[in-house]
């Protein structure tokens, strides 16, 4: 066999079983979801003590999520920081279907700088940095994707696969996107990012042990 038909016999291997893996786990039963252990993230982290923030209508029909945290924690300086938690379960893919590159943008934000950082050191976790502009107001936002499991995801190719191989191995896979946001003030960025760094690791802990619960259903 020649090399030509040698790759097109593997494609044809690949192809047949991805679709054999896909029809296995549709045979598999959904998934009893219970997203109330969202709510329990602590609404004071670090001195920070957080409101709750209503999430419009419109906004929540184009998330798809199945469970939205929006708050505002404010410490007794006067500074904020703005938290938005999205939650998809196995059934929704566990992966958001719009994300800070495109949602920014979509509401009149210009990424002007970007990066991605390490939070804390050894067992740390990475995030994607963004410093988002519009009409004179300058932003830092940081975020990422986690899992049951795993924190630090940032890219949603690397939260797919991740997902597919615990729907594979425990038949879950379910996913958030966790975004925090601060105002930087007088351009001065190290001063944001050290707020943000701060309530990066509270936030990821809280969530660590308020993830919603699902239970294979059938």
């Amino acid at each position: 066999m020649n090399r030509e038909g040698f790759q097109t016999l593997a494609l044809l291997v690949v192809l047949l079983a991805t679709g054999v893996m896909a029809w296995w786990l549709s045979l598999r039963p959904d998934n009893d979801l219970d997203v109330s252990a969202l709510g329990g993230l602590p609404t004071t982290l670090n001195g920070w003590s957080a409101v709750d923030v209503e999430i419009d209508q419109d906004v929540a029909d184009m998330l798809r999520a199945d469970a939205n945290v929006q708050r505002v924690y404010r410490h007794p300086q006067g500074y904020w920081i703005y938290v938005y938690i999205g939650y998809y379960g196995t059934e929704r893919g566990g992966t958001p279907e719009h994300t800070p590159d495109v949602c920014y943008p979509a509401q009149g934000w210009r990424i002007v700088g970007e990066d991605r950082i390490q939070v804390g050191s050894g067992d740390g976790f990475g995030v994607q940095e963004y410093v988002v502009e519009r009409d004179g107001e300058t932003r830092l936002v940081h975020f990422w994707y986690r899992t049951r499991s795993a924190t630090g995801i940032t890219s949603t190719t690397a939260l797919q696969l991740r997902n597919f191989w615990g729907r594979l191995v425990s038949n879950r896979g379910d996913g958030a996107l966790v975004r925090l946001s601060t105002p930087v003030e007088d351009g001065d960025l190290q001063t944001a990012r050290a707020k943000l760094l701060l309530m990066d690791t509270a936030v990821d802990d809280g969530l660590g042990d308020f993830w919603p619960v699902e239970r294979s259903g059938g």
